[in-house]
């Protein structure tokens, strides 16, 4: 159960699935997401950005944001390649050395060794290499849902800094 960060929501019309910190709810329960839109000179008015209905509970779904360290060939002879500018120093060729690379023309290979003080290094594919191709590092981490904590406006309203006005206005979509 992994699931791709994205970080815009799609078109009008696309699907998608978010994740929130909210009370217990079954499925198939409706779900309406809001966002607070504030134009100036006039009160803020809650704007409606999509429609849905609950998933259902699952801790085992994480989600998963994805990027993409990227290096050239510099000198390339058959399946070996020396590759510049993926990284900065020999620590961080050393740290990578067990990941897997690809090529944008679909090879696959691995960090042989580092060249040189400067992130230069070594690798061997599984096939002749052009000089043209990219190398790629997809590297992953996870991510968790951003927590907004609900605090009653009246309850702190001379400390602008805890009201849920304040709150809001850092564009979190608060699901309702």
């Amino acid at each position: 159960d992994k699931h791709k960060m994205e970080r815009f929501m799609p078109p009008p019309g696309g699907f998608f699935a978010a994740s929130v910190f909210g009370p217990v709810t079954y499925t198939p329960s409706p779900i309406l997401v809001f966002r607070q839109r504030k134009i100036e000179g006039e009160p803020s008015s809650l704007e409606m950005v999509a429609i849905g209905s609950m998933l259902g509970s699952d801790a085992d779904r994480i989600i998963i944001k994805r990027i993409v360290l990227t290096g050239y060939p510099t000198r390339v002879h058959k399946r070996h390649a020396t590759v510049k500018y993926m990284f900065y120093n020999p620590d961080d060729v050393k740290w990578f050395k067990p990941a897997g690379l690809v090529t944008k023309h679909g090879l696959q290979g691995n960090i042989e060794q580092s060249v040189g003080e400067h992130g230069t290094m070594k690798c061997l594919f599984n096939a002749p290499i052009k000089q043209h191709d990219t190398v790629c590092l997809p590297l992953y981490k996870r991510i968790f849902p951003k927590f907004v904590p609900v605090i009653k406006e009246e309850a702190a309203a001379g400390d602008e800094s805890k009201t849920v006005r304040s709150i809001r206005n850092r564009d979190v979509l608060i699901v309702k």
